[in-house]
C-alpha cells in the first residue's frame, strides 16, 4: 500500500462516518459499510507507513472521531485499528531505543513480531464497542511507563510486559465486578480510567503493568489510594496537620475545664 492510497482510504472511512452519523447509522446501512471496509483495508498497511502517517494531526483528529461515533461497529473497527497503530509505534519505538542488528534475519524477526502484535490485538477485543474502548485507552495508558521509567533493571521489566494482556485482564476485571461501562459504576470507570492515564501518576500504571496491582484490586482501591504518591502525600500531611489541631483542640479544653474545676473549688 502507498501513501496516497492510505491517505485516500483514510478520507473514504472520514467522509462515509460522517454521512452515517448525519442519516442511517444503522450497521446494515451502506455509509457504515464504506466506513467499515476502508478501516479494514487500512489495517494492511505496512508498518512503516502507518508509523509515518498517523502522526499527521488531521489523522488523528478524523480517528477520534471514529472511535466516538455512535455506530457500535465504526466505533469497534476504529478501536481495534487504533490499537493497532499505537501498537506499531510502541514497537517502533523499542526497535529504534535497542541496539538490534540489521539484516535479513532482523526483518524476519520483525515480520514475525508484527503477525503476532495483529493477533495479539485481535485476540484482545471483545466485540463489545464499549469494552473495546475501554482496553484501547488502558493499553494507551500502560504504554507510556516503558517511557516514563528510567532506572535501567526497571525498564528492562517494564519492556518484557505484554501491555495488551494486562490492558484486557484489567478490562476484564472491572466488567465483572462494575458490570458494563454505561452502567450504574459509569463513575468509577472513569476515576479508574482517568487515574490510569494521569500525567502526574506514573506509579499506578507502572505498578499496573508490572502485576503489583492487580485488575481486581484496581476495581476496589478508592480515589485516594489510584492517587499519585505525591497526591497522597499531600492529602497525609493534611490529615495530620487537622489531627494535630484536633488535639490541640481537645488539650485546650481539658485545660480550661480543669482551671474552672479549680476555680469553684476555690470558692
Amino acid at each position: 500500500m502507498e501513501k496516497q492510497e492510505f491517505l485516500e482510504l483514510f478520507e473514504v472511512a472520514t467522509k462515509a462516518a460522517k454521512s452515517a452519523a448525519r442519516g442511517d447509522s444503522e450497521s446494515s446501512s451502506p455509509a457504515v459499510s464504506r466506513c467499515v471496509d476502508a478501516m479494514v483495508r487500512l489495517r494492511e498497511a505496512p508498518q512503516s507507513l502507518a508509523c509515518e502517517l498517523v502522526k499527521y494531526p488531521q489523522i488523528g483528529k478524523s480517528h477520534v472521531l471514529l472511535m466516538d461515533h455512535k455506530n457500535p461497529t465504526i466505533q469497534s473497527e476504529a478501536t481495534l485499528l487504533y490499537s493497532l497503530w499505537t501498537g506499531y509505534l510502541y514497537v517502533t519505538g523499542k526497535k529504534q531505543n535497542s541496539r538490534s542488528h540489521k539484516g535479513k534475519q532482523s526483518q524476519r524477526r520483525d515480520g514475525v513480531h508484527k503477525k503476532k502484535l495483529v493477533e495479539e490485538m485481535k485476540i484482545s477485543t471483545t466485540g463489545d464497542s464499549n469494552r473495546d474502548r475501554v482496553r484501547g485507552i488502558l493499553h494507551k495508558s500502560l504504554s507510556r511507563v516503558a517511557n516514563e521509567v528510567v532506572v535501567v533493571e526497571m525498564k528492562e521489566r517494564v519492556v518484557s510486559c505484554d501491555s495488551w494482556s494486562v490492558a484486557a485482564s484489567v478490562e476484564s476485571a472491572m466488567y465483572e465486578k462494575l458490570g458494563c461501562f454505561e452502567g450504574t459504576q459509569k463513575a468509577k470507570y472513569r476515576s479508574i480510567l482517568f487515574n490510569m492515564g494521569d500525567s502526574s501518576n506514573p506509579d499506578l500504571r507502572r505498578k499496573v503493568l508490572l502485576g503489583e496491582i492487580s485488575g481486581e484490586r484496581l476495581v476496589t482501591m478508592k480515589k485516594e489510594e489510584m492517587a499519585s504518591n505525591k497526591f497522597q502525600m499531600k492529602v497525609l500531611k493534611i490529615k495530620e496537620k487537622a489531627r494535630d489541631k484536633e488535639e490541640n483542640r481537645v488539650k485546650s479544653m481539658m485545660i480550661f475545664q480543669s482551671g474552672n474545676m479549680i476555680m469553684t473549688l476555690k470558692f
